[in-house]
């Protein structure tokens, strides 16, 4: 019992350093997170329905050197390749890439309002080559054509995990990057071998270093002279994500405004409060003292998602917000299971702290199948959405799993929690707090029907030793079974006592 109650005041100080957390990152004016090399600013980002964003359309065409490409087989690959560009390069969840024609691609972005980055990031082609000028520099910018020079390396070979942009001691911006596999050693025979050359690398046919070869370079080797640390993120992405199998061309690009005007915000937030509101006094009334506790659990849990939401930089959209509102019902189903089979219990003869503890227990089965049904289903549509375009179902899917997994946590771990706090403290035993009637329970404690056919029997017989039950090891008299009648039969009261007794052991 004592450690029972230690480790549940624990546990609640635990919740209420995660909830003081939780606040904190909801507030709308806090300084964000900044620790080490993690920075978060702890803004909401809005989708498209909410906030706008732009749009651009990316023409397909062939590249110069081959001129009669077949260009709607290509347009998958090329598609694939915007789509991890906008995802990893720009930040953006919740955009829109998706195939327009024959050889058109159609892209919004969320909340973005540099359409210059976009077009720098998305339009280029991205192809890296480190050729061989044969010991002759070439200037930067210079423009050279296919085979003009012979390729020694490609960004093909590359590892993606070492591409990263960043500043060098001078605080000038670098891009890092390393080949991977033959090519590591195949790159330090090179620069072994062209020691006084020049190690000249193009974007694009674009010369944008040529270098000087000082000494033997292990598999390893930076790009320099960029302009800003903006220009360097943009290239290391087209460098990481590989390059585009079409040059694609910007034919349009215009600025997007909110497809949900602002009243229609404000309707939907109303709706949302309203509902809820009607959900707490659902519980609070009909449950009464454990509707209350999953009232807050439910409080709790809108924190939590809230400050998850932010945290992982997920990107709220109509969507979305359907998904956390179909959580919140699915964490008061589970909570209603929970108590329902909790009421049982105490009809069936249980003590109150048996029939919290079972109630959790038999509804548990239940609960987590629903549950993991949802989160499986909620994989599928993530996994869909990820690899067909459908960047819309990707944000409902996220939403929806993220949801799941937190009104589980409030629904099951923390009401439980509160529940046996009430308990060991003594002031959540009555019945009357579960809204059930004295009446209706099988426990002379607090059933006067029970209490007083159990004095009669006393009266009239006296308690045989065989006869009597022993009461709970946790001081409830309420199952002590009465003596036997004076025909030797024992009264129907004490022998259902001896049979729940039985049945706890």
């Amino acid at each position: 019992m004592r450690g029972n109650t230690v480790r549940s005041i624990l546990f609640l100080v635990f919740i209420l350093l995660l909830g003081a957390g939780a606040v904190y990152v909801d507030l709308p004016n806090t300084p964000g997170i900044h620790i080490g090399s993690y920075n978060n600013n702890l803004e909401v980002k809005q989708g498209l329905d909410l906030k706008g964003g732009i749009q651009i359309v990316l023409e397909a065409n062939c590249p110069s050197d081959q001129p009669k490409c077949n260009i709607p087989s290509l347009l998958p690959d090329a598609l694939n390749a915007v789509q991890k560009r906008v995802s990893g390069g720009l930040g953006v969840n919740d955009a829109v890439v998706r195939q327009q024609g024959s050889n058109r691609i159609l892209v919004e972005l969320p909340g973005l309002q540099d359409t210059q980055q976009a077009n720098a990031l998305l339009g280029k082609t991205g192809k890296m080559e480190i050729i061989d000028t044969k010991g002759t520099p070439l200037q930067v910018g210079t423009m050279v054509t296919e085979g003009q020079y012979p390729v020694a390396f490609t960004g093909a070979q590359l590892n993606p995990n070492s591409i990263n942009a960043t500043l060098d001691q001078n605080n000038n911006p670098i891009v890092t990057f390393e080949f991977q596999g033959n090519a590591r050693s195949k790159f330090a025979t090179y620069t072994r071998d062209n020691q006084g050359g020049y190690l000249t690398v193009t974007i694009d046919n674009q010369v944008i270093e040529s270098a000087q070869i000082q000494s033997e370079i292990d598999g390893q080797g930076e790009i320099t002279g960029i302009g800003s640390i903006t220009n360097a993120q943009d290239l290391a992405t087209q460098l990481k994500y590989g390059a585009l199998p079409l040059p694609l061309a910007v034919v349009s690009e215009k600025q997007l405004a909110a497809t949900l005007g602002q009243q229609a915000i404000e309707f939907s937030v109303r709706a949302a409060l309203i509902g809820l509101g009607l959900v707490v006094l659902f519980m609070l009334i009909y449950y009464r003292l454990p509707g209350l506790l999953a009232d807050i659990a439910l409080l709790l849990y809108a924190l939590f998602i809230f400050a998850v939401i932010k945290l992982l930089g997920v990107t709220l959209s109509l969507e979305g917000i359907a998904a956390m509102v179909l959580t919140i019902g699915m964490a008061v189903d589970a909570n209603i299971l929970i108590f329902e089979r909790m009421k049982e219990e105490l009809r069936a003869g249980r003590t109150m702290a048996s029939a919290i503890d079972l109630g959790f227990k038999r509804a548990w089965p239940s609960i987590r199948d629903s549950n993991a049904s949802t989160i499986i289903t909620g994989a599928i549509l993530y996994w869909f959405g990820n690899n067909f375009g459908a960047t819309v179902i990707v944000g409902f899917a996220t939403n929806l799993i993220i949801g799941v997994l937190l009104s589980l946590f409030t629904a099951v771990v923390v009401t439980r929690n509160f529940l046996n706090l009430l308990l060991f403290s003594g002031i959540a035993t009555h019945p009357a707090l579960y809204s059930l009637p004295a009446d209706a329970l099988k426990v002379a404690r607090y059933n006067p029907q029970l209490r007083t056919a159990s004095k009669r029997s006393a009266i009239v017989a006296p308690k045989a030793p065989s006869a009597v039950a022993e009461p709970e090891a946790e001081g409830d008299e309420e199952l002590a079974s009465v003596g036997a009648g004076a025909n030797g039969a024992r009264p129907e009261t004490a022998r259902m006592a001896e049979e729940q007794t039985g049945a706890e052991e």
